[in-house]
């Protein structure tokens, strides 16, 4: 039918199911968004003579996403070391897609060392991980992910010399990672592609993964890797000597002493 996974029709339900106060409050620095517009951006769309949400706007906007999509959540991890053996911190990220990202931002600078640039008249934040990189990551995962799939969130990875961030989907018949580097681009989903262009999270289709892959070699790290492992693909960014984060012992003891406390109630 020509039809993106995410601008087909939930037929069994209804406009109400979308929040659209949600969907002002992300639009609301952009432009006022209204009622009518929400068939404009495919949240809605017209079946059997009646307006219904469509994937995507459940997606973006669903007041019961999970009902639908059991998985269209984000899950990060903070891990002490270089393997999944010892967790850190972790958060589940439940909250509306485009609001989601910059949750898992905050969780990842949560994480890392902020320092001082003073070198200009006004002050700059210099971070030791490479926020520009890991933004177009985690948008890339969101806007890319596979919903359709049961069982496995999009997940970010925190490790001491890398950060991983997968999501649910394999890349699209014909498309290839060189093709990515080059900008192409083939959506999966039209609608929250759509959604994250009016909100100004992502440039251009196509431009994310060059974009991210230019910011590395300017930082002068390794350039990312982007790699399928079974129905999944991961981005994965590493820290070099300079730029890696650990976690500090002062928070792992406090963490442990927390934990023994608990255990002694």
């Amino acid at each position: 039918m020509g039809l993106a996974f995410d601008e087909q029709a939930l037929p069994d339900r209804t406009v109400e199911d979308l929040d659209f106060e949600a969907a002002v409050t992300c639009f609301e620095r952009h432009r006022k968004l209204l009622e009518k517009d929400l068939e404009s951006l495919r949240l809605v769309t017209r079946h059997q003579g009646h307006l219904v949400p469509t994937v995507g706007g459940m997606l973006l906007f669903g007041r019961n996403r999970e009902m639908i999509f059991p998985d269209a959540w984000i899950q990060c991890g903070r891990f002490i070391g270089t393997n999944k053996v010892d967790i850190f911190d972790h958060i589940e990220i439940h909250e509306h897609l485009p609001v989601a990202v910059e949750r898992a931002m905050e969780f990842l600078k949560k994480h890392a060392m902020r320092g001082a640039d003073f070198s200009e008249l006004r002050r700059k934040d210099v971070w030791s991980i490479p926020l520009t990189i890991l933004r177009e990551a985690v948008i890339n995962a969101v806007v890319h992910a596979d919903y359709s799939q049961k069982g496995a969130p999009i997940r970010i990875a925190f490790f001491d010399d890398r950060i991983e961030i997968e999501n649910p989907g394999i890349l699209l018949p014909g498309l290839t990672v060189e093709d990515m580097l080059q900008g192409v681009s083939k959506l999966r989903n039209r609608v929250i592609a759509r959604v994250f262009w009016e909100l100004d999270l992502i440039e251009q289709w196509g431009s994310g993964v060059p974009r991210m892959f230019k910011e590395a070699e300017t930082l002068n790290i390794p350039e990312p890797e982007v790699i399928e492992i079974g129905m999944r693909v991961r981005l994965i960014i590493h820290l070099t000597e300079k730029i890696k984060t650990k976690v500090p012992k002062t928070a792992i003891e406090q963490v442990t002493e927390q934990v023994a406390d608990k255990c002694t109630d």
